[in-house]
């Protein structure tokens, strides 16, 4: 049985689709979610609950404040902050720029964070600390999920002030 040419040219139409969709990049959308999940995990609110252990991958690494880190040394190095007494953190990610793949994407782009903890010369006070940096990421995909490999983070800018009575 022979199909017509209009049925032949529509199955190879949408063979060739399918081939599009599932070699697709990865959006820059889901990208820039992922890295926004990263920050929230890694909240003063969400720090701890095992999200930030399920949005990396296991051989993840940071480069921060001139220190190359894995997800355990990074965790300790915020423990040295007493981390977890810290009132607030906040990030506002800006100005990306995205190269996607099939199965990897990478991300420029600033962060403007601000972050309210105990002030280190009297806890009965808090400080606030403003930072800009410049940061690049890579986000991979663990077959369908997609997970942050690698953080490179340049402070470019920090400002610190004494505030009010912790009360």
């Amino acid at each position: 049985m022979r199909l017509p040419f209009s049925q032949l040219f529509v199955c190879l139409l949408l063979t060739n689709l399918w081939a599009v969709v599932a070699h697709a990049e990865i959006s820059e959308k889901d990208t820039i979610t992922t890295l926004e999940s990263f920050f929230s995990a890694l909240s003063v609110e969400n720090y701890g609950n095992g999200d930030l252990e399920k949005i990396v991958t296991d051989d993840f690494v940071i480069f921060e404040m001139g220190q190359r880190f894995t997800l355990p040394e990074f965790k300790e190095f915020l423990a040295s902050a007493n981390y977890t007494d810290w009132v607030s953190t906040r990030w506002v990610l800006s100005n990306h720029t995205i190269t996607s793949a099939q199965e990897s994407s990478h991300i420029f782009y600033q962060n403007d964070g601000v972050f309210i903890f105990p002030s280190a010369g009297d806890p009965e006070k808090l400080s606030k600390q403003q930072n800009m940096w410049l940061e690049s990421a890579l986000v991979v995909k663990e077959g369908e999920i997609l997970k942050l490999k690698f953080l490179q983070s340049e402070n470019v800018t920090r400002v610190e002030t004494d505030l009010d009575d912790v009360d």
